[in-house]
């Protein structure tokens, strides 16, 4: 069935006996295709607990729907076909937003007028997908090609050039507006250590919008409770044991410019960073640079957690002598210490103790070690 155009909806819906009436109190009306009649659809309200399906309205023989209750509350919204065929929305008081679509696959074909939010929103999801593809492309030519150095390069450059596309959509996104919705879901894709400034002013502009809305709260409640780890602060200092149990203190190497590492041998995306990592050690280390390893080996599931640790060690070639590690895993007391949420993650800290950059791999640690060392 060919998709109707909005005029084409609309008429429809009007010459229907009593359609009329229902068509002027809807809140949110479409038509899509490649789906059967009398198929029944839902608009649900999201909160960050569960979803509350606020209607139901049941496809026509043309593909239409309509629903009848009213946008009364700024807030995510999802218009579901079933559990896997859904997109969200984010709806503002008193928008009759007309959401047109594939049936079959609604996420990868669906139109919205009518909700600037939700397009803003729409945009913010593309550019999640887009990269995620890219990632997983990129992945497959890794596993097929893992001894090839200069492609390995290459696609780290591509790794990090997509991610970096992706955050500058974010990036936009709220500068365009702090105060929505859209910059809540989009400032929660980035590392709040690092873009701290982005998350104060989400932070800042929600309190004054929607201070009573729970998805507000529960963010700001975490933003007040997160470890204070900011570029251009002290680094919490930590003492752990190397290999042979003799304790190394991050303050020991003040004087240096030092990358600490966190890392485990099986985490698969430390392990290929770790090149990157050897070949800038390599470079700078005459000039001043260091690298502290700390390893987040001692999972559950490791049968000898401390010879996989020293096998990475000596398989990645990492041979600078700072590795240390309480072969606790996520129980390690740097996870904590660090806010670690997730691994590879770096600190990079100046000769005088300060951070000077967080969560840098590939080509970002790249450039600011050149800066650093010009």
């Amino acid at each position: 069935m060919k998709q109707l155009s909005i005029l084409t909806i609309i008429v429809i819906l009007l010459s229907s006996c009593g359609e009329q009436a229902n068509l002027a109190n809807s809140s949110v009306l479409g038509n899509l295709t490649n789906i059967e009649e009398g198929t029944q659809i839902y608009l649900d309200f999201l909160t960050p607990t569960q979803v509350i399906t606020k209607d139901t309205s049941t496809i026509d023989g043309n593909g239409n729907y309509y629903f009848n209750s009213k946008i009364e509350q700024l807030g995510y919204y999802r218009l579901r076909i079933n559990n896997e065929n859904f997109i969200n929305l984010v709806f503002d008081v008193n928008d009759k937003p007309i959401i047109n679509g594939d049936g079959s696959n609604l996420m990868d074909s669906y139109t919205i007028e009518g909700s600037t939010e939700s397009n803003k929103l729409k945009t913010f999801q593309d550019a999640y997908k887009a990269n995620n593809w890219i990632q997983d492309s990129l992945g497959a030519v890794y596993e097929n090609n893992r001894n090839d150095p200069e492609l390995f390069r290459n696609l780290q450059i591509a790794k990090f050039s997509s991610i970096s596309k992706m955050k500058q959509v974010y990036v936009d996104i709220i500068d365009e507006n702090p105060g929505s919705l859209v910059s809540l879901a989009a400032v929660q894709q980035l590392d709040a250590k690092v873009a701290s400034d982005l998350y104060r002013k989400v932070d800042h502009a929600l309190g004054k919008t929607i201070p009573n809305d729970p998805w507000f709260i529960g963010f700001h409640e975490k933003l007040e409770s997160m470890v204070s780890l900011y570029v251009g602060e002290p680094a919490p200092d930590f003492t752990l044991n190397d290999p042979d149990g003799n304790p190394i203190s991050l303050s020991s190497l003040k004087g240096k410019v030092v990358l600490v590492d966190f890392w485990a041998s099986w985490c698969r995306p430390c392990r290929a960073e770790n090149p990157n990592v050897v070949k800038l050690y390599n470079k700078y280390k005459s000039k001043g640079f260091d690298v502290l390893s700390v390893s987040l080996d001692g999972m559950p599931r490791q049968q000898n957690a401390k010879q996989d640790w020293l096998t990475a060690i000596e398989k990645d070639g990492l041979i600078w002598k700072n590795h240390v590690s309480d072969l606790k895993g996520w129980q390690s007391s740097v996870v904590t210490q660090f806010n670690i949420e997730g691994i590879p993650f770096t600190v990079l800290i100046d000769k005088e103790g300060l951070i000077s950059g967080i969560n840098l791999r590939g080509p970002e640690l790249e450039s600011k070690l050149a800066n650093v060392f010009k």
